[in-house]
Formats: structure tokens, C-alpha cells, sequence
């Protein structure tokens, strides 16, 4: 166990709450060694075929880890609000071995693309290890308020500094947008555009997949606009009335949504 998260559990009282709660730190903490051996796995030549033996048997770890949650929420010996953590942590756990194993993984077996296959592995590894080092940092925010998680996991600081980059030129993207609809002259639509560029060569691979398609479907049908003889207004209306989800969808995002206001001012 990391030792910032190990002096949350020294300061917890009484005992027998102590001892819950470390165990559920050491449970995901473990689940996290099974992440980083898939990571190991996929990264050597030849890896991807212990893929699935190590994920039936991270499968099998959280499956216990979850029932032992469920187990101390219904035994009624631990504070509501540390109840309920444990309980949405439970929930969660399943929640993404459900999504991994019952959707993601469906007959990857029998696919014959090697990266196809390798591709929905790494999607896997990056769900389960999204949710055991959120639910880690959900837990200790709640014993320790002020406890930052990139402090303890790298790649959330990289996270979080990319999704800092998105949120801001989701923004400027958007305020451009607005502008050009607005002003409608060469100007501002010559603006629009550099960010536009900008945008799509930049911080728009930090998006999800499907908003990453979606941004390029409307990059193609902005460059299409001269050769069709349409007026650009109705098209950046569209365009920013998306930007507006987007931006809302991002600031949402776990490593930004205590400071995605704060961007904003």
C-alpha cells in the first residue's frame, strides 16, 4: 500500500473500522497488481495470448473483492457515509466486469486480427484500472478530504493535465464557434478555422472515441461548405450546440470535476 493512503488508515478510529478499511485499500491495491501484470503481458511480444488466463483471474479477485464489500455494508458495523462508499464501490466493481466480460471480451478468443484482439485487451485493462484506482481515490477523499490521487498514481496526473488541455480548447473551440456564427465575415471564420485545425491536431485524441469521430465528421463537413455554396451560420450553430455537451461531458470527468469550474473563470 502506497504510504499516503497508508496514513489515511493509520488516523481511523475505532480499530475495527480501521482494519475494514485497510483491508479495502489492500484488496484494490492487488487488483491493480493484476492490472499493471495485463499491462506487462500486452506490452511483450507474444503477451496477448496470457491475456486471458490473467483476466479470468482478476476476474475472479474482484468478484471476491465485491462480495467481501457487500458483506461488511450488510454486517452494520460501519459509519453510513463509509457504508455507502463501499457499497457504490462494490456496485462499480461489477458494474465494469460486467461491461469488460459481458460486452468488451465477447469472442475476442476467436477473432484472427491479432491487434483487433490485442486492441480490446488493452481497452479492458484500461476500464478495470480506471475503476480500481477511481474507486481507491474515491475512498480516500472521503477519510481524507484534500487527498489528491495523482500523488499516488502517475498516470492520473497525465490524465488529468490532458483533460485540463481538452477542457481548454474545447472552450476556446467553442467561443470561436460562437463568435464566427455571430460575425458570420472572413475574420472570424478564418479564426474559427486555425483553432478548428488546431483542435483536431492536438488535444482531441484525449476525447472518447466516438466524440473523436464525431469531431471529425464535423471537420469534414466544414471543409465541405465552399464546395456546397451553403452559409457557414447553420452549420456553427450545430457545431456549438455540440460543443456545449462536450464541454459539460469533460469537466465531468473524475480527474477534472473539482477544478473544471475554475478553468473556466
Amino acid at each position: 500500500m502506497h504510504a499516503r493512503l497508508q496514513k489515511i488508515v493509520d488516523a481511523v478510529e475505532p480499530a475495527r473500522v480501521r482494519d475494514a478499511v485497510r483491508n479495502v485499500f489492500e484488496d484494490l491495491n492487488r487488483l491493480l497488481g493484476y492490472v499493471e501484470q495485463l499491462k506487462a503481458a500486452l506490452d511483450s511480444p507474444g503477451g496477448a495470448a496470457h491475456a486471458p488466463l490473467l483476466l479470468e483471474a482478476l476476474r475472479a479477485e474482484a468478484l471476491a473483492t465485491s462480495s467481501s464489500l457487500d458483506s461488511e455494508c450488510e454486517a452494520g458495523r460501519l459509519p453510513p457515509e463509509l457504508s455507502e462508499e463501499l457499497e457504490r464501490t462494490g456496485f462499480a466493481v461489477r458494474h465494469e466486469l460486467r461491461a469488460v466480460f459481458g460486452r468488451l471480451l465477447v469472442g475476442v478468443e476467436t477473432l484472427e486480427d491479432a491487434p483487433e484482439a490485442r486492441a480490446r485487451f488493452s481497452e479492458a485493462r484500461d476500464l478495470l484500472r480506471n475503476c480500481f484506482q477511481q474507486s481507491t481515490v474515491s475512498l480516500a477523499q472521503l477519510l481524507h478530504p484534500p487527498f489528491d490521487g495523482s500523488n499516488v498514481f502517475e498516470d492520473l496526473r497525465a490524465k488529468r493535465d490532458n483533460s485540463r488541455r481538452l477542457y481548454e480548447d474545447l472552450d476556446a473551440l467553442l467561443r470561436s464557434a460562437r463568435n464566427a456564427e455571430r460575425r458570420s465575415d472572413r475574420v472570424s471564420l478564418t479564426l474559427f478555422n486555425a483553432r478548428l485545425e488546431h483542435f483536431r491536431c492536438d488535444s482531441m485524441r484525449h476525447l472518447m472515441q466516438k466524440d473523436t469521430e464525431t469531431c471529425l465528421r464535423f471537420v469534414e463537413d466544414f471543409r465541405a461548405l465552399p464546395a456546397q455554396g451553403e452559409p457557414p451560420r447553420f452549420f456553427l450553430h450545430r457545431f456549438s450546440c455540440y460543443l456545449e455537451i462536450l464541454v459539460k461531458h469533460v469537466g465531468m470527468r473524475s480527474v477534472l470535476s473539482k477544478e473544471s469550474h475554475a478553468i473556466a473563470a
